[in-house]
């Protein structure tokens, strides 16, 4: 787990972005266009203990169908979830932070260890929260207060 703001932006834009690029590719959308992936390198990133039940799930992430197979992504996830599970339960295994946009706390990756842990009834889970000043105005008058 990185706890240093500078050393979550680089595993961040010089890791988990290339992931994300590669889902973009394989959902035939290209990254150049992609709004998250344009704002990576701009947003301020920090490991926050969060609330379960503050996150959002990205509804068109959760209908999803996986164009080669035609499985659901609500399928396979309930499948990797307990697998995950069984995981944590047999060998107490490390669990990494989740990835959240602050402006709407949107989950945008992590989405098996957030429906793992929320199965298990965890209530406070560590995230990464990627803010951009935009994001900051955004969640203050949308909550009432800045987290």
């Amino acid at each position: 787990m990185i706890e240093d703001p500078d050393g979550i932006w680089d595993f961040i834009n010089n890791e988990v972005q290339k992931e994300w690029i590669e889902d973009a590719r394989s959902e035939g959308r290209d990254p150049l266009d992609d709004l998250w992936l344009k704002t990576l390198s701009k947003r301020r990133w920090s490991l926050e203990v969060v609330c379960v039940d503050e996150i959002e799930l990205d509804p068109r992430i959760m209908n999803s169908v996986n164009v080669e197979s035609g499985q659901a992504f609500m399928d396979a996830l309930a499948k990797r979830s307990q697998e995950f599970r069984e995981t944590i339960e047999r060998f107490a295994s490390v669990i990494w932070p989740v990835i959240v946009k602050s402006e709407n706390f949107m989950l945008v990756d992590g989405y098996c260890r957030y429906n793992t842990l929320k199965a298990m009834n965890i209530s406070r889970i560590y995230a990464y929260v990627g803010r951009s000043q935009l994001g900051c105005w955004l969640r203050l008058n949308s909550r009432g207060s800045l987290k």
